[in-house]
Formats: C-alpha cells, sequence, structure tokens
C-alpha cells in the first residue's frame, strides 16, 4: 500500500528530489517506496498532509504488519 502511495505522490519527481523535499537520503526514500522501511512518525506525518490524506490511510497497514 505504502508503495503505490508515495510512486504515485513522487509522480515525474527523482527519488532524489523527494529525499531532499523531505530531508533524507535517495536510499532512505526508495526503502520507504520498497516497503522495507517506515519513515519516523513526523516525515509520515508531514507526507500524509503533502498527499492530503491520513497517516493511517497511507501507512496502517505497513505499522501494523511490522513485528515489534
Amino acid at each position: 500500500m505504502i508503495r503505490t502511495k508515495l510512486i504515485s505522490f513522487r509522480g515525474d519527481r527523482s527519488q532524489e528530489e523527494m529525499a531532499q523535499l523531505y530531508g533524507v537520503t535517495q536510499q532512505a526514500w526508495s526503502h520507504w517506496e520498497q516497503g522495507t522501511r517506515t519513515p519516523p512518525y513526523l516525515t509520515m506525518k508531514r507526507i500524509a498532509e503533502d498527499i492530503g490524506s491520513s497517516i493511517d490511510d497511507i501507512f496502517f497497514a505497513d505499522i501494523n504488519n511490522k513485528s515489534v
């Protein structure tokens, strides 16, 4: 779920451009798109606001499927 939302949100921009926009490395953005890592809470909040959605709509399934 997060993968498709982030890729759709990125649009024609590169992962590097998105990483710069959110103050992370291109590798971090790539991991988020691949679903291998989840952004920190404040970054999730900002992404959700920028997409115009809630954190739950974007990240809920990914967060709840992670083992603690």
